[in-house]
């Protein structure tokens, strides 16, 4: 299926991952642990646009956020990096309830879903596939924070799932450049289609 057919409002949902306070905020957790979020504020107002387009056309838009606490933090989830961190309460990024999970500069209009997830991917733990299905959605178009880590790892288990998987790379940001190209390559080369707001803004308006 190629981009024009992929991004028709009938079959496609726009998804918009982890654009939240401590991700993105320069008062936030990420950037207080030396995270450099210019990237993503340079991203937002084309996510904005991109947003205002496709709930213009119809287009689905689901909210998937992160959202983490003490009954959902598991030893292997703490222990992902090798070894137990125990990092202060300060730094700790999307704590339920707390200002850091709110969403970053964009908010979900009436109607829209919110997802909210515990691991990086949106298909863990969650019933994203099942709304996506009940939507008769088979299209997904991938947006939000970061790139590499929730991002990407959303949209290949979207893939898992069957699902025709597409990155909006200018729409999407992370802390560093080479992490954010490298995971494009990773969707050029392996799993989805590779496009941006202006291609899919064009497309929808032609």
């Amino acid at each position: 299926m190629n981009l024009l057919e992929r991004i028709q409002p009938d079959r496609c949902a726009l998804l918009v991952i982890d654009v939240q306070n401590d991700y993105c905020h320069q008062e936030g957790s990420c950037s207080k642990r030396g995270n450099d979020v210019q990237g993503i504020t340079a991203m937002m107002p084309r996510l904005r646009l991109l947003l205002d387009q496709a709930r213009n056309k119809g287009i689905t838009v689901i909210f998937i956020r992160t959202e983490h606490d003490e009954l959902t933090d598991s030893l292997a989830w703490n222990s992902r990096y090798g070894m137990m961190r125990r990092r202060p309460a300060s730094e700790l990024s999307c704590r339920t309830r707390s200002w850091g999970a709110e969403f970053y500069e964009v908010e979900p209009q009436n109607g829209e879903i919110i997802l909210t997830k515990h691991r990086y991917s949106g298909f863990v733990g969650t019933n994203l596939d099942l709304l996506l299905k009940s939507l008769n959605k088979n299209s997904l178009l991938f947006t939000g924070v970061a790139t590499n880590i929730c991002v990407e790892s959303t949209l290949r288990d979207g893939l898992s799932h069957d699902y025709y998987v597409t990155l909006v790379e200018d729409c999407s940001a992370t802390y560093d450049p080479q992490d954010h190209n490298s995971s494009v390559r990773n969707v050029q080369k392996q799993f989805g289609i590779v496009t941006d707001s202006n291609e899919l803004i064009g497309s929808w308006n032609s």
